[in-house]
């Protein structure tokens, strides 16, 4: 009987007591499972409480600050400007190998222009100029097709032309005028004429007609002659006292 009763003290229902003791401890000891996860909260759509905020707004102020001080100064910079129109000069032309036979004049003309821009704003373009040499208000060279002029602004450049007339048809007066003038005094007077259209793309591009009139050239012999200076000193300030420029839109 005590035997009976110590085998019903260690085992319940053909468990060891030990074994369900234990497992009753291990599940006391174990951390309850943590709790579901809270939705977040959706974000406020505010400005960002940072100093980038104001380093925006100082900026915005400093460009339109800049703004209101540039855009009235560059007004009154163009109105200070605006007459500065380039200024052509002759400052050398010459012939070589002319010829008159009857009323037939040719030769090869060399003009040099010196082209002074006052302009502290632009540049200046002329695509297409055209040159013409004039006796008594006969023409001698017409060149329609010359290299373009371009005048930076606040430079002054120099525009040269190597051109040939080739046996211009003249009345029989002009051609006996030229060689009459050469036999007397041996100076002739011409006219030279340049005309420059503005390029499209200038701002503030007008264009100009420049007129050399009564230019005395020395001939060393019939047919080679060259520009006769006033003096020696200042040619350049010369040049400019040669032509008159007349500019239209």
């Amino acid at each position: 009987m005590e035997g009976r009763n110590r085998s019903s003290e260690s085992c319940v229902i053909g468990i060891p007591v030990d074994t369900f003791s234990v497992d009753m401890r291990e599940q006391q000891q174990q951390p309850p499972p943590p709790p579901p996860p809270r939705p977040r909260p959706r974000p406020h759509h505010q400005l960002p409480n940072c100093d980038c905020y104001y380093v925006i707004i100082y900026a915005l102020l400093a460009i339109l600050t800049i703004a209101g001080i540039a855009i009235p100064v560059y007004g009154i910079l163009g109105l200070i400007n605006d007459g500065n129109n380039p200024k052509f000069g002759l400052n050398s032309l010459s012939v070589s190998n002319l010829s008159i036979s009857g009323s037939k004049i040719s030769g090869i003309w060399d003009v040099e222009f010196l082209a002074k821009n006052p302009d502290f704003l632009y540049t200046h373009n002329y695509p297409h100029p055209t040159l013409a040499i004039y006796y008594q208000n006969q023409p001698l060279l017409v060149e329609e097709y010359l290299p373009r002029i371009r005048i930076p602004k606040k430079k002054t450049i120099s525009y040269g032309v190597n051109a040939l007339a080739m046996a211009i048809q003249n009345k029989g007066t002009v051609a006996d005028a030229i060689a009459n003038q050469w036999s007397q005094q041996k100076v002739v007077a011409f006219t030279v004429r340049l005309q420059a259209t503005s390029s499209p793309s200038d701002e503030n591009g007008l264009n100009v007609n420049v007129v050399c009139a009564r230019i005395k050239i020395g001939f060393s012999s019939s047919s080679q002659g060259t520009l006769l200076q006033e003096s020696s000193a200042n040619t350049h300030r010369q040049a400019f006292t040669r032509c008159s420029n007349d500019y239209y839109v």
